[in-house]
């Protein structure tokens, strides 16, 4: 079993990446290129974490790296 914990910040950094997708997406339709950019750079942040999350920790068998 996952580490709870583990998962818990997983779903934290989706759950913030779909709404930084919605806040782009209403940004980009209202023609905002200030607040486009500051959503494109938060999902930048937010996919590079869970890049890095998913290579250091495994959550099927709870190694640590």
């Amino acid at each position: 079993m996952a580490n709870e914990y583990s998962v818990a910040i997983h779903n934290f950094i989706s759950d913030k990446i779909a709404a930084a997708e919605n806040n782009n997406k209403d940004a980009a339709k209202e023609n905002d290129l200030a607040s486009a950019r500051y959503y494109e750079g938060q999902l930048l942040e937010l996919y590079k974490t869970r890049q890095y999350l998913n290579k250091k920790i495994d959550l099927k068998t709870q190694k640590y790296y």
